[in-house]
């Protein structure tokens, strides 16, 4: 994240009341449907919420599961559980609302990793699953508008691809009032398409867009916020940090197109209504003129209701804010609780949760409960646990989980790799151990959990390794290779200083993440005799084709054409002479099974003459691909570059991922 966007976002102007007042000014609601946390356009709906007053949700289909994370460690369903709270905290800023397709954990719907194809999306996720829940979010929230986030064209990510596939008949669907969700139909009158490519670093879009019908300025600015539309938008996608996002735009037009594909020709947005002269609105930054203003409004039913009582609670300084002590219940424990105002409260309880006094009774037979949510509203009403105040609904400042009643084994020993004790099985082995709360804390957001399967695994391995090489590894914040080299049993520590160093191992992401590494001492330090070992990059990872590796490795963009999604993509060796691939352990077809996730990504597109590919991969139907692991002789040294997705298969435990790590680091031939 760009840190002036967090700077501009924290001196803004504006207040909570100002924000409370917009919905007040039009009764739209809009619907944009994603398939990943950060697919929405946060600059856009910033327009839509805070510029015209109108609701907008973001309904996404699956949690993020399959996506990387520039942050930490977290990954697959851990990574799930801190995507969805930076989905709600991104909402949260703006004051859209969030609507899961997917409950999160084991559900057919996930983010299995990329995907070239729109119908290999949905053979895997079941096409009228998605449609099935697409319709029925549709008749929950019962829209005026909808959208997807990007066009159904080849070179785009195919899980984007499956739901604008799906938006036709999801619309259909829940118009059709013979499908029984136990919900009234709904029909939608606008539907739009963006009318902008989606390529980039990452996609390449291979049709253009269609036409405009109807253009909106994001670089506008909002006066009371002091930034443009677009700008607005960046202080909600900086909560995408797991991601990277959240990047500085300067001021200066930011039109986004639409292209309208059903609804009426004559009007192209549903904002007819949009009000900017209502009274409260009007007499704003007048605290009590808004006061007055809003108790003149007559009685309000639904929705409006409650974001008529949620304005008055702040224009009166009566916004009650709920905190709950500790944040981690056990069942049969207690906790405290404290409200920022005198009034009283209805409250919002689990069944056979009980209040008493200041403190909440929790039975001994709650069901565990992490951070994952169906959904997240800006008027409240997100937590289990909760109170309705003069119908204001509070949710507890820090969500609030219930830890199983027997904590299990940790996620350390759970994934740990077996010893080469007699009692380790040959192969993988699992060993169920109940149920556990797997929990992190990430700066942006707090706390994110969720209750997960605990089990022992093991895997016996043959490996050889070279006991006498001395690795130093270099970590970014996402990279766990150093526990792995070391339950291997080889001789790896942190990076401090090349003299002790036999092999020095480059992680994923760390030129980024590791400013401090001195790369001319490195390349000298190559060049007299040691092996350099790189995990793979992205372009935007302090990765500089010319002045980051030893000689030039250029990593291809975009990225969609410089990878290889199937993990049983055929592989074929191009250097079997290499020591890489022999010393000390022979890595033959029998290592390249069992892969999960991917082949690979990021590969290297173009290389200095001192490198040499090893191995040559392509998804059916692509071109093969070279630049996957390449081989180098630096002077008396030697450099390895590796884009192949070892992390998955460690995690995995993938034998032939351990076999070729032992190799990678083994002390280069003379």
């Amino acid at each position: 994240m760009d840190e002036r966007v967090a700077r501009q976002a924290e001196s803004a102007g504006g207040d909570a009341l100002w924000r409370a007042l917009q919905p007040l000014r039009s009764s739209k609601t809009w619907l944009m449907f994603g398939a990943h946390p950060d697919d929405e356009w946060n600059g856009f709906l910033a327009w839509l919420v805070l510029g015209r007053g109108m609701r907008a949700v973001f309904a996404c289909a699956t949690r993020g599961d399959g996506g990387q994370n520039a942050i930490g460690a977290a990954r697959g369903a851990d990574l799930a559980a801190l995507r969805s709270r930076e989905m709600e905290r991104a909402a949260a800023e703006i004051g859209f609302g969030v609507r899961w397709l997917t409950p999160g954990g084991d559900d057919p719907i996930f983010d299995f990793g990329f995907s070239r194809s729109g119908v290999d999306t949905l053979a895997r996720w079941g096409e009228r699953r998605l449609v099935e829940r697409m319709a029925r979010a549709i008749r929950e929230i019962r829209p005026d508008a909808v959208s997807p986030t990007f066009l159904d064209v080849p070179g785009q990510h195919g899980h984007h691809r499956a739901v604008t596939q799906s938006l036709v008949p999801a619309m259909a669907l829940a118009a059709d009032s013979g499908w029984d969700c136990g919900l009234p139909a709904c029909r939608v009158e606008h539907a739009y398409l963006p009318a902008f490519p989606g390529g980039g670093g990452t996609y390449d879009d291979e049709v253009p867009p269609p036409p405009a019908t109807v253009v909106v300025d994001l670089g506008a600015r909002c006066e009371v916020l002091g930034a443009s539309w677009a700008q607005i938008g960046e202080w909600s996608r900086r909560f995408h940090a797991s991601q990277g996002m959240g990047r500085w735009i300067p001021d200066g037009p930011r039109p986004l197109a639409l292209h309208k594909f059903a609804g009426p020709a004559d009007r192209d947005l549903p904002l007819d209504d949009a009000a900017p002269d209502e009274p409260a609105v009007a007499a704003w930054p007048d605290r009590e003129a808004v006061a007055a203003a809003l108790e003149r409004i007559p009685p309000l039913i639904g929705r409006k209701a409650r974001e008529l009582a949620r304005a008055i609670a702040l224009a009166r300084g009566e916004m009650p804010r709920l905190a709950i002590a500790p944040q981690v219940l056990k069942p049969g424990g207690e906790a405290r609780w404290s409200l920022s105002t005198n009034g009283a409260g209805v409250w919002r309880l689990p069944p056979g949760w009980a209040v008493a006094g200041d403190r909440i009774r929790v039975p001994a037979d709650a069901e565990p409960l992490g951070t994952l949510r169906d959904g997240w509203d800006p008027l409240g009403g997100n937590d289990v646990i909760g109170l309705n105040v003069d119908g204001v609904e509070v949710d507890p400042e820090v969500p609030v989980v219930v830890a199983p009643l027997a904590a299990a084994a940790p996620d350390r020993v759970a994934r740990r790799l077996g010893d080469p004790r007699p009692s380790v099985p040959p192969g993988r082995s699992e060993m169920p151990l109940g149920v556990r709360l797997a929990r992190g804390e990430a700066a942006h957001v707090g706390t994110f959990a969720r209750i997960a399967p605990a089990s022992l695994r093991t895997l016996g391995l043959d490996c050889a390794i070279d006991r006498g090489a001395r690795v130093g590894v270099a970590a970014g914040d996402t990279d766990e290779t150093l526990a792995w080299l070391r339950q291997l049993g080889i001789d790896a520590f942190a990076l401090d200083g090349l003299d002790a160093c036999d092999v020095v191992l480059i992680g994923m992401m760390a030129f980024r993440q590791r400013p401090e590494l001195d790369l001319p001492a490195l390349h000298e330090w190559v060049r007299g005799g040691g092996k350099l070992v790189t995990l793979y990059h992205r372009p935007s990872d302090g990765w500089d084709p010319d002045s980051t590796p030893p000689r030039r490795i250029q990593i291809g963009t975009p990225s969609l054409r410089w990878r290889v999604t199937d993990p049983a993509a055929p592989i074929r060796a191009l250097a079997p002479d290499s020591p890489l691939l022999r010393t000390p352990n022979a890595i033959g077809p029998g290592d390249w099974e069992g892969w999960v996730r991917e082949r690979g990504l990021y590969f290297a597109s173009a290389w200095d003459e001192a490198y040499r590919p090893l191995l040559e991969l392509g998804d059916p139907g692509e071109p093969a691909l070279r630049g996957a692991l390449l081989e180098g002789r630096i002077g008396r040294g030697v450099h390895i570059h590796v884009a192949l997705a070892l992390h998955h298969q460690w995690e995995a435990l993938v034998p032939g991922a351990f076999r070729l790590l032992a190799n990678l680091v083994a002390r280069a031939a003379d």
